[in-house]
């Protein structure tokens, strides 16, 4: 496997991982009220906790695909 390969591979995962961030987002704010419905009845949750868990969820995802995807494609295309 050679470095065109890698960065590739690297330049693929942050599209796809792009996409499905920004669709995550869009999704929390489009749908929000269907959400907290939805788990509030399945499990019992406050829209306040859903409104906190939709938060963490998105501030963790952009925290690693940050740390685990962007950062690595960004070292290999400074590299070569």
């Amino acid at each position: 496997m050679n470095m065109e390969t890698i960065r590739a591979f690297f330049g693929w995962m942050v599209a796809i991982h792009l996409v499905l961030y920004v669709w995550s987002a869009v999704m929390c704010i489009v749908a929000r009220n269907y959400i907290q419905h939805k788990h509030g009845k399945w499990f019992g949750l406050t829209p306040e906790a859903i409104n906190a868990f939709l938060y963490g969820y998105l501030g963790l995802y952009k925290v690693l695909f940050l740390v685990l995807v962007f950062v690595p494609w960004l070292a290999l295309l400074l590299l070569g």
